[in-house]
């Protein structure tokens, strides 16, 4: 009797086992799993990776072990930025012909990737996700999430969108890494000058250390997020002119009251452009300006994208650009888009804009030139050697060498006369020479002289870290401590790796019985130290 029991109850197991894979089955061909996969794979080329979420629950729950499946998850996660989930996805998807070779190619280019994202530390703010390496980039996240978060209230205002998901960023510690997880190679980001790329559903920047005097990388944090906004918005259909366009007229809305304004460099490439009738087409800016063979040539286009939403802001401010990206995120091309919103065809906005162009008296300076990138691990420091060593000039180096030893030795009005026969030498207008020769003027206390020399300096290469130290410098002596503050806190955003900037913040804000700020320069003078060479000289970089 117990025997039969047993039997009969084995019997009702297969049965039903064979009904559920059979329920199963005409589950999964009602639910149509490659269909499936197929539009989450439309939703991450439009950078709505929630949808895309949605959809890798919904087939993984159907189908665990399918390698099409696997694969797609396995994307999913990767985008998410959980890379060890992702990588174990994509380890199960590499089991079909049809799938594994896509799936190995993917999974080495993850497991590369995470060969560095596994040694990031995360800190999070309201709306981002900050990833860095602790050991040495941890002084980043003292000024990059305040950063972030102004950029999230002011761009999310003039665009009209606010993610509602955290926001990763992600800053890669060395030029090969960067290079990996941007696709780009070396050679494209230094003669591009492309340090840092939206991507992959996050903000990507290269460390501030890879460069000898930094960048600014803030503002390029900013200029990041907007594409991130962009692609939200649009569901990734804006082209590449109109991307670049509204990020670099939006890179430092972050600070407060801060208008757009194009940097004096650009304006005169722009300005010798408009005189040779050169410019580069919106066709040629596809697919990435970073893509076009020269230095010059890429930041021309950026001159010319930033002036094209200048022009466009003028006819109608956010609302006519807001109605624009709303248009083309509703389905509309972007050239249709513009021409909807403007009231006239695409081709007439062209000739308006150069129209526009011509009549802006751009100002051309000549001797100005477009800074090199160099992504590589440096001192912190550059001190007067490495300085010489970039001016290009060999008349001009010179004189700058000559200077240079005069002013080691105190004597400082011998040594200005040589800086100056080196800058009329320079041909270009050189930022190490300027602030050699601005330096040489506050030691001989001829202060009116340095200011000028400095100020048109600051102009001309705000990038250049050396000209806020030296200003630091100058008005610390002046007595206007207040002035030297602002200028010394705002070459952190260029390089926040200078020792030699917290140590005179210190002296400053201990000047002004600011002990709580002297504190907080203390802490931070101790972080950039702890793993950087802590030997730094008593003058500022020059």
């Amino acid at each position: 009797m117990k025997r039969k029991a047993v039997i009969l109850l084995l019997l009702l197991f297969v049965v039903l086992l064979s009904r559920e894979k059979e329920a199963k089955s005409r589950t999964n061909e009602f639910f149509d799993i490659p269909g499936e996969i197929a539009y989450g794979e439309e939703c991450l080329n439009a950078w709505q990776v929630e949808e895309a979420k949605k959809v890798a629950e919904k087939v993984r729950l159907l189908a665990p072990e399918d390698p099409h499946v696997c694969f797609f998850v396995g994307k999913v996660r990767f985008y998410e930025g959980r890379y060890e989930e992702s990588l174990d996805f994509l380890k199960k998807a590499q089991k079909t012909p049809g799938v594994m070779q896509q799936a190995e190619e993917f999974f080495h280019f993850v497991q590369t990737i995470y060969q560095t994202a596994s040694n990031f530390k995360e800190i999070e703010s309201e709306h981002f996700l900050f990833r860095f390496v602790e050991e040495k980039d941890a002084i980043l996240a003292e000024y990059a999430l305040d950063t972030l978060e102004s950029a999230y209230k002011v761009i999310g205002g003039d665009l009209g969108y606010f993610p509602r998901e955290k926001i990763l960023v992600e800053v890669y510690p060395d030029a090969e890494s960067f290079c990996t997880i941007s696709t780009l190679t070396q050679k494209e980001i230094e003669t591009s000058g492309a340090v840092a790329i939206c991507l992959f559903n996050r903000l990507i920047i290269t460390s501030p250390r890879l460069q000898p005097r930094g960048y600014e990388w803030l503002d390029t944090l900013a200029h990041e997020y907007v594409h991130y906004v962009i692609m939200k918005k649009t569901y990734n259909r804006v082209p590449v002119w109109l991307h670049e366009g509204l990020a670099k007229y939006e890179e430092n809305r972050w600070i407060d009251d801060n208008s757009p304004t194009l940097p004096v460099s650009l304006e005169s490439l722009l300005a010798e452009a408009v005189e040779k009738n050169y410019f580069i087409t919106f066709e040629q800016m596809h697919p990435s300006l970073a893509k076009l063979e020269k230095r010059e040539d890429t930041a021309l286009a950026f001159a010319q994208v930033f002036t094209s939403i200048e022009y466009l802001y003028h006819l109608g401010g956010y609302p006519l650009i807001t109605a624009i990206l709303d248009e083309i995120k509703n389905g509309m091309d972007a050239k249709e888009a513009l021409s909807s919103a403007t009231g006239v065809p695409f081709n007439t906005f062209e000739e308006n804009y150069l129209q526009y162009l011509k009549q802006k008296n751009l100002r051309r300076v000549h001797g100005i030139k477009i800074l090199p990138t160099i992504l590589k691990e440096s001192s912190t420091i550059v001190d007067d050697l490495e300085s010489v060593a970039e001016i290009e000039v060999k008349e001009a180096k010179k004189f700058a060498i000559l200077g240079d030893l005069l002013r080691r030795e105190g004597l400082y009005s011998a040594a200005i006369i040589e800086y100056e026969k080196a800058f009329i030498r320079a041909k270009n207008i050189s930022p190490q020479i300027q602030n050699k020769l601005a330096m040489a003027y506050i030691q001989d206390t001829q202060y009116s002289k340095a200011e000028e020399v400095l100020k048109t300096a600051l102009e001309y290469y705000p990038e250049y870290t050396a000209t806020y130290i030296s200003l630091g410098e100058l008005y610390q002596r002046t007595g206007a401590y207040q002035t030297a503050i602002n200028f010394l806190s705002r070459a952190n955003r260029v390089n926040p790796f200078n020792p030699v900037v917290y140590r005179n913040l210190i002296q400053l804000y201990t000047k002004v019985e600011d002990k709580e700020n002297a504190a907080n320069e203390m802490r931070r003078l101790k972080m950039v130290t702890r793993f950087h060479n802590p030997t730094t000289p008593e003058m500022p970089e020059k």
